[in-house]
Parts: C-alpha cells; sequence; structure tokens
C-alpha cells in the first residue's frame, strides 16, 4: 500500500505562517481546528469555556491582517485544506458565506502555495 505524501493541513498551515512572517505580514491563528486529546482532565468543561470566550466551530483558520492595495479591505480570512482530500464541513460554508456577505475577503487554500497565491491576490485589489 502506498503512503499518502500530501502534507497535513497544519504543515501547510505552518508553511504558510512562516512565509508571512518571512515578508512582515500579521497573520493570526484562530486555533478552531484544536483537537482535544481524552484524559482525566475534564475537556468538556474547557470546551464549554472556549466556547462562551468566542471559539467557533468552522471559523477560518487563519487571519491576515493587511491592508490590500486599493485600501478597500484590511482583513483577509483564509481556510486551510490538504492540498488533496481537503473538504469544507457545513459549518465553514456558512461561515464562508456569512463573512462574504459582510463585505469580508475570505479565501480557501488548498495547500500553502494556494495560500500565497490568494494572499496575493488579495493585496493586489
Amino acid at each position: 500500500m502506498a503512503k499518502n505524501t500530501t502534507p497535513l493541513e497544519k504543515e501547510e498551515q505552518i508553511s504558510f505562517v512562516e512565509y508571512c512572517e518571512a515578508n512582515n505580514i500579521t497573520v493570526v491563528s484562530t486555533q478552531n481546528g484544536f483537537k482535544m486529546p481524552k484524559s482525566s482532565f475534564n475537556w468538556a468543561a474547557y470546551s464549554n469555556s472556549l466556547k462562551r470566550m468566542g471559539l467557533r466551530k468552522g471559523f477560518p483558520d487563519l487571519i491576515i491582517l493587511a491592508k490590500n492595495k486599493s485600501q478597500t479591505h484590511e482583513v483577509l480570512f483564509i481556510e486551510m485544506k490538504r492540498q488533496k482530500g481537503g473538504v469544507l464541513h457545513d459549518e465553514q460554508k456558512e461561515w464562508i458565506t456569512k463573512l462574504d456577505n459582510e463585505g469580508y475577503c475570505v479565501g480557501v487554500a488548498k495547500g500553502c502555495e494556494s495560500a500565497i497565491k490568494i494572499l496575493n491576490q488579495y493585496l493586489d485589489l
């Protein structure tokens, strides 16, 4: 059986964040993809606390704080996915639609190179 060599979403996201940092572009992770391990710790209570503090299922992975060329936008949201096999979940689709309807720039990137293309298109708007 062949080993899947497609980079993990988190690996692609790390590469993109490193690219942004190398180019002095402010990028923030929302940590929505955080998976909590099972243990004796009360993860349900912790998860509920995070939700009360504003963590929202399906919200885009990254927030880029940069004005585009025409200065019409100051924020870009990017949902990261694997190059192959990454699919949007219903909650992610809902957030993308909501943000788009409110006039924000939102992109879905299949890997780091795709995210860089989305960023460059956004900056040139």
